[in-house]
């Protein structure tokens, strides 16, 4: 999967409660991932963007 593609999908999960988990966030990623920290600060961007919080459940 792309990182457009889990953001996508991520955002999905948020719109249908208002919030993500990293767990959440984590299952999303396929493994192995290599993560950068840019595409990270994408995802926040992204959720906080539509107004999704990223929680630690």
């Amino acid at each position: 999967m792309d990182w457009s593609e889990l953001v996508r999908k991520a955002i999905e999960l948020g719109e249908k409660t208002g919030y993500v988990t990293f767990d959440q966030i984590n299952d999303l990623i396929e493994q192995p991932a290599e993560v950068e920290p840019k595409d990270i600060e994408t995802l926040i961007i992204a959720l906080s963007d539509r107004g999704i919080d990223l929680v630690n459940e």
